[in-house]
């Protein structure tokens, strides 16, 4: 017995609610599957890069520079919990 029949007999095996929950999860799976695929079009990309230069020209990005600072601060933050965690462990 090949792989798919051995599924497909499971499948046949399984309750009706099961075999609805299961076809409607693999319909689920398509539909978000197809629209993760789906390429932009030229009018799409236009629109974010017009919304994109008017945040800029508002101010309301963050430079590289201070997204940086605020990442290396949260790095050593974590890392500095991790070291105190460990020693916590240590001391019980």
């Amino acid at each position: 017995m090949s792989a798919v029949d051995a599924l497909w007999t499971l499948y046949r095996q399984q309750p009706q609610r099961v075999r609805d929950a299961f076809r409607s999860r693999i319909a689920q799976d398509e539909k978000q599957e197809s629209e993760q695929l789906k390429p932009y079009t030229m009018e799409e990309i236009n629109a974010m890069l017009d919304e994109a230069e008017a945040d800029i020209a508002a101010g309301r990005t963050t430079p590289h520079e201070e997204s940086m600072r605020q990442a290396r601060e949260r790095i050593t933050r974590k890392a500095s919990m991790k070291r105190e965690e460990a020693v916590m462990s240590e001391t019980v």
